[in-house]
């Protein structure tokens, strides 16, 4: 029996990787989406805090936001591979001068696709030396997992000097936390955040952590939140040859969202594109979406 061949394969279920696959979809394409969690969304699936920032969505949560986007996938009737991880991508010889590419994602037969769209986001960042080690009451990025956390009269530590270091602060003092101290090495938050905490809640510069003892500088807390912000998500994707930034993020073309490997595609937040967030992810879809029909559409010329 043949194999099935998709106009594209789209790693990743979250707003830019969705975005693309219906576009795709709308066009009269075959996109198929495969994503390593249990529900579409990216990182808005596990945000239980209103997004205020996209403006196409006023007063829904992020995971609200998240079951929006599963109902456009839906609609557009795109198939989405859940619990799915990526092992490996090969490029093979389709004849007659054409490329295809094989998707591994742990079946004993691969999926086969024109093109392949990276869109799988990004995951909050630890430490090199704790990578694999799991701490008590030490949270990691944020989150359900944060907002779900009884603060309540806790002393509480945040490392990490961005935006989600600032309002989880914020968020914390409301939630009854008895103290709650910023360290910082390098502030990277916007300037307004500041005025909504004293001096004295922010240590700027290098300290030492002791995960296991919960201890900053020596102070031991009761809960410690680790803010130091995101890394590009490549699991099964690390010998494709990708060209990426110092920070891992992959580069591509601003006009189209291809890599340096023709035929990939990469689109949202693992590429650390400006300002990154749900609307900009949305629009590198689009861009991704249109760069690929233009390809599809002259093959058939």
């Amino acid at each position: 029996m043949q194999q099935a061949v998709y106009d594209a394969i789209v790693i990743g279920a979250g707003p830019a990787g969705a975005s693309c696959a219906v576009w795709l979809a709308h066009m009269g394409f075959s996109p198929l989406i495969i994503e390593s969690n249990g529900r579409a969304g990216g990182l808005s699936a596990s945000n239980p805090f209103e997004d205020t920032w996209n403006v196409t969505a006023p007063g829904l949560t992020g995971e609200e936001v998240a079951a929006r986007i599963k109902l456009s996938l839906d609609s557009a009737r795109v198939p989405v591979l859940l619990n799915s991880h990526v092992t490996r991508i090969e490029r093979e010889q389709a004849g007659q001068g054409h490329e295809h590419f094989k998707v591994y994602f742990g079946a004993d037969l691969p999926l086969h696709a024109r093109y392949v769209v990276i869109a799988s986001g990004v995951e909050p960042r630890k430490p090199p030396e704790w990578e694999r080690d799991h701490y008590d009451d030490v949270l990691v990025g944020p989150g359900k997992h944060v907002a779900n956390y009884e603060f309540a009269l806790k002393d509480v530590a945040i490392l990490g000097g961005g935006d989600n270091a600032f309002e989880n602060a914020l968020f914390l003092k409301e939630r009854g936390a008895k103290s709650v101290h910023i360290y910082a090495r390098t502030l990277r938050c916007q300037r307004h955040w500041m005025k909504f905490l004293n001096e004295s809640d922010i240590t700027i510069g290098a300290y030492t952590f002791d995960p296991a003892a919960r201890q900053i500088n020596g102070r031991t807390y009761d809960v410690v939140l680790v803010l130091y912000g995101f890394r590009a998500r490549l699991q099964g994707m690390q010998d494709l040859g990708l060209d990426c930034d110092e920070l891992g993020y992959v580069r591509t073309d601003f006009k189209t969202t291809q890599t340096n490997l023709p035929g990939i595609y990469a689109i949202g937040e693992v590429t650390h594109r400006q300002h990154p967030c749900v609307v900009t992810s949305m629009a590198d879809g689009v861009v991704a979406a249109k760069a690929i029909q233009k390809q599809l559409e002259q093959g058939d010329a």
